[in-house]
């Protein structure tokens, strides 16, 4: 994979935490194809350790997808990830949408993009989400192909 298909989400403790024993303020950045988002978002602890167990299942062909939402309400969701499987490739795809609000309260700023990551690739995110939900301040990032094809 060369730098310039290179893709990568990173979630991490947001510098103006205001976190507690249960949520988070996180900070998400997509990177792909030339396009990149950052948003902030707080999210409660117990829907992190949710998110990774639906989705260490996809390597165990138990789930089809795994769902990883940020913010309160569907109409506030600053992120959006949706971890599936590629077909019987062993590959997931992940598609990611980061919305950040603008200069009027009404505006939102939307990055969308979706890319192929590995299994290890995928394992290692998910133990830095694990991380993360118990008070880590490494971010989890998954790290992926953008021109691939699964």
């Amino acid at each position: 994979m060369t730098q310039q298909n290179l893709a990568e989400l990173s979630i991490g403790a947001s510098d103006h935490s205001a976190s507690d024993a249960d949520f988070l303020a996180l900070t998400a950045e997509v990177r792909c194809r030339g396009f990149s988002g950052r948003t902030t978002f707080t999210m409660a602890r117990r829907d992190i350790v949710l998110f990774v167990g639906d989705a260490a299942d996809l390597t165990t062909n138990a789930r089809d997808s795994a769902l990883f939402l940020g913010g309160w309400e569907k109409a506030d969701q600053p992120l959006r990830l949706e971890i599936a499987r590629a077909g019987l490739s062993g590959r997931f795809v992940a598609r990611v949408r980061i919305a950040a609000s603008g200069p009027r309260s009404d505006q939102w700023n939307r990055v969308e993009t979706d890319f192929i990551t590995s299994a290890p690739e995928l394992d290692a995110f998910l133990d830095a989400l694990r991380g993360l939900a118990a008070s880590s301040q490494s971010p989890a990032k998954l790290v992926g192909d953008a021109d691939d094809i699964a």
